[in-house]
C-alpha cells in the first residue's frame, strides 16, 4: 500500500513547563525528529512539514454548548442532558470499560493538559491542517488516546505510565513492533539483589514515559496511512472521533 503522507507526527500533551513532545517518523518508520518544548517550538516543526499526519494524545474538540440536548428518563420525570456534558466517544469508551476524564463543554474549566491539548488543535488549524475527516489534506491530524489504545490492545488496564512498570510495559510494546529499543526482559535480567542494593539498577535503558508515549502515538499515525484494518474509529466523524490502534502490528 502506497503511502499517503510523507512525515508521521506523535504528540504527547502534558501540564509540565515544556508541554509538548513530539516524535516525528518517515514512512520507513525511522524516526527522523523528537523534541520537547513550548507551544511555539511544536508550531514551528509543524509548520515546515509540506504533508504530515499528526496524532495528538490528547482532546482536540469539546463539546458545544449549543449541541447540548435533553431527554426524559424511561419513566419520565425530571429532564436530564444526554452527551451534554459528553463527547460521545468518551461514552464509547466509558461503555467498553475505559475509564476517561470527560472533556468538559467549551466555556467550562479543564485540567491544564486538556486546555493544552485543545490550543494545540485550534493553532493547527490556524496553519492549515485539517482534522481527520474533512476533506482530504496532505496535512491532516487527529486525537488518539494511548492509554485507552493499550487497554484495547491487550484487553487489560496498563500501569501508570509514569511508573517503572509502566515504561516496562509500553517498551515491549515498542519493542515488539520493532522499534530499536532496548527489549525490557533483558533489563529485568539485569535487575539483580545486588544492582538494586547499590544503586546500581540500569534505568536509562528503558525510556521516559513521555517519551515513550509519543513514540506510540507516532506509530499510530503511520498505521492510520499504511494499516488501516489494525485501527478502530470511535465516535462520530461529524462530531469528533479517536482513532485507536486495536492491533499494534506492522502486519
Amino acid at each position: 500500500m502506497e503511502s499517503v503522507y510523507l512525515t508521521y507526527v506523535g504528540i504527547d500533551v502534558q501540564a509540565a513547563h515544556k508541554p509538548f513532545y513530539y516524535t516525528a517518523l518517515d514512512s520507513d518508520m525511522e524516526i527522523i525528529a523528537s523534541g520537547h518544548g513550548r507551544m511555539t517550538d511544536i508550531l514551528a516543526y509543524l509548520a515546515g512539514q509540506s504533508s504530515a499526519l499528526v496524532a495528538i494524545n490528547g482532546p482536540v474538540w469539546a463539546p458545544q454548548p449549543e449541541n447540548m440536548f435533553s431527554q426524559s428518563g424511561l419513566f419520565g420525570g425530571e429532564q436530564s442532558t444526554v452527551f451534554g456534558s459528553h463527547r460521545i466517544v468518551d461514552v464509547e469508551l466509558s461503555v467498553r470499560g475505559y475509564p476517561i476524564i470527560p472533556v468538559p463543554p467549551v466555556g467550562k474549566k479543564a485540567p491544564v493538559w486538556m486546555e493544552r491539548s485543545l490550543e494545540l488543535a485550534s493553532e493547527m488549524k490556524r496553519l492549515g491542517y485539517l482534522c481527520s475527516g474533512e476533506l482530504p489534506a496532505k496535512r491532516t491530524y487527529f486525537e488518539t488516546n494511548m492509554d485507552a489504545a493499550y487497554h484495547l490492545i491487550t484487553g487489560t488496564s496498563p500501569y501508570d505510565s509514569r511508573s517503572l512498570e509502566g515504561r516496562l510495559q509500553r517498551q515491549l510494546l515498542l519493542h515488539e513492533f520493532g522499534f530499536t529499543l532496548q527489549d525490557p526482559m533483558e533489563f529485568l535480567e539485569e535487575f539483580t539483589r545486588y544492582r538494586l542494593r547499590t544503586s546500581n539498577v540500569p534505568l536509562t535503558q528503558i525510556a521516559v514515559a513521555h517519551e515513550l508515549r509519543a513514540l506510540m502515538t507516532a506509530a499510530t499515525a503511520w498505521m492510520v496511512d499504511n494499516r488501516p484494518k489494525n485501527l478502530e474509529h470511535l465516535g462520530r466523524g461529524s462530531e469528533g472521533e479517536i482513532i485507536l490502534p486495536k492491533e499494534f502490528s506492522r502486519k
